[in-house]
């Protein structure tokens, strides 16, 4: 009986040193500023008592921290499993799922963390913003109606409320919020990003690139401002200006697609062989997109340069069979370099079956009615063309 005894004492000292050592470690890495250390304390905590929450909860946020979601989602689940009627361990998931992008998973956490608790702002103000992600708008402006206290978070509910108009395509209401988020913050850039893009929507290109101007005052580096008061300069025919604009992009930010806009507007000022090197510059970047295939072969043709355009629309359409600018340029190419009606119908007729419907610039001289001169005015080409454009 006594070594019962004795041995039920020293089972409660190991049991006790073993908690008070997950303690140690756990109020250790609370003092520790690295991350990796942190993970590593906490992971010797929840090693010598596995079933503190608070360790994995708090292991959970090093993980998220460091960008490791995935991790971070696993010890949150663990918090969960272990108090599954903490509002807060649900709360926290939630914010992983949404760093992870996988909004339907946030919007479930949180829609548990208000069953357990309705009275936080917070779950209310991310499921909104959650919804939003997901283009769910009223469930989104519905949440933001349940806040409280919207004062603690007015700048950001307001701006999201703009954001969900905008995007309802409901510009007046739009305006009105970012107009109102600017009272208060003249220098907020998102607001007057979305100001500026109301504004281009509406075709009104000065005030467009004025309020993106503004942007770029405040942010140089704002790469959303430069692209589009790039496309405003364009729209408005100020091509230099759109040329300095994607020449700072590309300097922020050197990939394929602003490399393709940069070579359409050297299309618009007719030169060809620098549209052709910044398309080359685009396929070198992503050489699987077909568009700057399609454009390069589009300014192979124009400089007469027929043998590097053909294996080019050949490349567009393998890369992208709907394709029906490179069915169209196809065309005109068997037309231009060959007289060949035949391939040039086959392949004109390809490009109207997938829903070409710029009829007008097949006869234009200074659009793609150049690539089907001396055919585009007889009866035998407009009867083809009229078949589809009925």
């Amino acid at each position: 009986m006594r070594k019962l005894l004795v041995f039920i004492f020293l089972s409660f000292l190991t049991l006790g040193a073993s908690a008070q050592s997950a303690r140690q470690f756990y109020d250790k890495a609370l003092k520790t500023e690295d991350l990796a250390e942190q993970i590593k304390l906490y992971t010797k905590a929840i090693d010598k008592a596995p079933k503190f929450t608070s360790a994995y909860h708090r292991r959970g946020d090093a993980y998220r921290s460091s960008g490791q979601l995935k991790k971070a989602i696993a010890d949150y689940t663990k918090t969960i499993n272990l108090n599954p009627n903490d509002a807060f361990k649900y709360y926290a998931r939630a914010l992983a799922f949404m760093d992870e992008k996988r909004y339907n998973s946030a919007v479930s956490d949180l829609t548990k963390a208000i069953k357990l608790k309705n009275n936080y702002d917070d779950f209310y103000f991310n499921r909104a913003l959650s919804y939003f992600a997901l283009e769910k708008y009223r469930p989104a402006l519905s949440d933001l109606k349940k806040i409280k206290n919207k004062r603690k978070k007015e700048p950001e509910i307001t701006l999201l409320e703009g954001k969900i108009y905008f995007y309802s395509y409901d510009y007046q209401k739009a305006e009105q919020f970012f107009e109102k988020v600017l009272s208060t913050n003249p220098n907020n850039s998102e607001a007057l990003l979305f100001i500026g893009r109301i504004n281009y929507n509406k075709e009104f290109y000065d005030e467009a690139i004025s309020y993106f101007s503004k942007v770029i005052n405040r942010e140089a580096k704002d790469e959303a401002a430069w692209r589009l008061r790039a496309l405003a300069f364009k729209q408005i025919g100020q091509y230099q200006k759109a040329l300095a604009d994607y020449t700072e992009l590309i300097s922020i930010k050197p990939e394929a697609a602003y490399y393709n806009r940069r070579g359409l507007v050297y299309e618009e000022l007719n030169n060809w062989q620098a549209a052709q090197q910044d398309y080359s510059q685009a396929i070198a970047k992503n050489p699987k997109w077909a568009l700057p295939y399609n454009n390069r072969a589009y300014a192979y043709l124009k400089t007469k340069d027929y043998k590097k355009a053909l294996p080019d629309l050949q490349m567009s359409i393998k890369l992208l069979p709907a394709s029906q600018a490179a069915y169209i340029n196809l065309a005109g190419y068997y037309w231009t370099v060959k007289k060949d009606k035949k391939k040039m119908y086959k392949n004109l007729d390809a490009a109207l079956k997938y829903n070409f419907k710029d009829f007008d610039s097949l006869y234009e001289e200074s659009q793609k009615g150049w690539l089907f001169k001396n055919i585009n005015n007889t009866v035998e080409f407009r009867s083809f063309i009229d078949e589809y454009s009925k």
